[in-house]
């Protein structure tokens, strides 16, 4: 026991700065008892070792995440946006006019928790837009306007199957409700409809951890395609 902390007390000494420890390998003293050699080998760092911090596991659980994007062939209660089209107009259309083209805008906003590494639950709100203008064939002029607007509401749970650094891949699923409102006619009430809807993610990507950007490919109420940025945190920093 006496020599063990003799030669702990000669390692201490001998041992002064980080730079010491990294240049030299050998280290000898002596007392009363006799003579010691110590021989240790510096830790080295490459960059396999750096490439392997990166393919860890990324844990999210405990961690809010909000997101924003836009998104391309939602489904609404009147069918896919881009495919509706104002085929049937039960009121009439002066026939001085033409009916403009059509352009759709899709928005979705996601906010929810990760209860676990792979287990996501939250919630989603979507607007869909159509809007299309009644043009004057003397001058140009608006005479009217046909609109469409679709809002959804639905509960979402995602699952990540794979996590790896700053990349996430994932799938998931949802359901709730929309509520359209069809104007084929300023000047009278609007069709308002009601009607479950659904998404269905079938492969999404996220790449950054508190900052990220998101790509899915899916069906339902969030687009066909659907793409955005998003932030995510957690109060337990």
């Amino acid at each position: 026991m006496k020599r063990l902390l003799i030669l702990l007390l000669g390692i201490t000494l001998s041992i002064t700065t980080k730079e010491d420890v990294c240049a030299q390998q050998r280290y000898k003293f002596q007392d009363s008892l006799g003579t010691y050699s110590v021989r240790f080998t510096p830790h080295e760092v490459n960059d396999d070792e750096g490439i392997e911090r990166n393919r860890v596991r990324t844990d999210l659980t405990g961690w809010h995440e909000l997101r924003l994007g836009m998104a391309y062939n939602p489904y609404t209660p009147h069918g896919y946006a881009p495919n509706i089209e104002w085929r049937d107009h039960p009121y009439d259309r002066p026939t001085n006019s033409i009916l403009g083209n059509l352009h759709w805008y899709t928005i979705n906003g996601d906010y929810g928790y990760w209860f676990r590494r792979w287990l996501y639950v939250g919630g989603v709100a979507s607007w869909t837009a159509g809007i299309s203008r009644v043009w004057s064939v003397v001058d140009r002029s608006r005479m009217d306007a046909y609109n469409y607007n679709a809002i959804t509401i639905m509960p979402i749970v995602r699952f990540a199957w794979l996590n790896r650094g700053i990349v996430q891949l994932y799938s998931g699923v949802g359901i709730g409700a929309t509520a359209a409102i069809y104007e084929r006619k300023l000047s009278v009430p609007a069709d308002v409809r009601l009607k479950m809807n659904f998404d269905v993610t079938f492969f999404g990507i996220s790449v950054g951890k508190r900052w990220f950007g998101y790509f899915d490919i899916g069906a339902g109420a969030r687009g066909t395609i659907s793409a955005g940025a998003g932030y995510r945190f957690t109060t337990k920093e």
